[in-house]
């Protein structure tokens, strides 16, 4: 059995060939809209703890 034959087996065996150009982007702006939520809660995070630790010596 070729390499090839074998692939195209197991790719149809675990559904793998179903898998299209349509979900790959979807799957890459799922990942874009989670990394741009983390640093934007990171940048939001450091801000507000920097504003609570000016306002602490303030006091």
């Amino acid at each position: 059995m070729k390499i090839e034959e074998a692939w195209i087996q197991a790719s149809e065996t675990t559904g793998v060939d179903q898998i299209g150009a349509e979900l790959g982007a979807a799957f890459t702006l799922i990942l874009l809209s989670l990394e741009l939520a983390w640093w934007i809660g990171l940048g939001l995070f450091l801000k507000n703890r920097r504003q609570r630790h000016t306002n602490s010596d303030d006091a």
